[in-house]
């Protein structure tokens, strides 16, 4: 009988479980779920006003009253024409009142203010022609302010401070009893209407 030397190898140990890691989690993309459907496309929410923006709070869309009748327009081809708007703009609104059965009181300045402050934007913002259109209704008055700029919308300036400028829709709001905009024909209107005072 042959002994055999060599020595028989040592038992291995059985290696230990592997740790599974969870699985990563999946993200749906939305245009591609079977529920969503396919056809689905991705969309942007619509400009929501009370959101801030870079620019400011977006002026809320709307049309002026219906009532009143044009008076008078401008047409401006540069801000050297702004003072003679507010030179006209007063006469116009002088005449008015011509009957003497009333005075404007402060609307006059109130009106002249915003129009040069309106018609100050769309100069440098918007797009020519830019036109002013002042309207009446009995005591009541109605500026309209046109530019041919569709792409920017008027925005409320918040947040500058003193000196920055854009505050020019701030003020037709304080002096105002109503400021909107909308786009009509290719121009964007921005008005604001005025109430004169009520004879006693």
């Amino acid at each position: 009988m042959t002994d055999d030397s060599r020595t028989a190898p040592a038992p291995v140990a059985p290696p230990a479980p592997a740790t599974m890691a969870p699985p990563e989690p999946t993200v749906q993309d939305p245009t591609t779920d079977p529920e969503a459907g396919t056809s689905a496309p991705a969309q942007l929410p619509p400009d929501d006003p009370t959101v801030p923006s870079p620019r400011g709070r977006l002026l809320p869309a709307a049309r002026p009253p219906e009532q009143f009748v044009a008076v008078r327009r401008w047409v401006l081809a540069g801000a050297a024409e702004l003072r003679a708007l507010r030179g006209e703009l007063r006469e116009q609104l002088a005449a008015a009142t011509s009957d003497g059965t009333r005075t404007l009181g402060d609307i006059e300045e109130k009106v002249v203010l915003v129009a040069s402050e309106l018609a100050t934007n769309a100069l440098a913002h918007g797009e020519p022609p830019t036109q002013v259109r002042l309207w009446q209704h009995g005591h009541d008055f109605l500026l309209d302010v046109t530019d041919s700029d569709l792409t920017h919308h008027p925005h409320l300036a918040e947040g500058r401070g003193p000196g920055e400028g854009g505050f020019g829709l701030q003020i037709a709001r304080r002096l105002s009893l109503d400021v909107g905009w909308y786009t009509e024909s290719g121009l964007k209107h921005v008005w604001a209407t005025f109430s004169g005072p009520r004879r006693r």
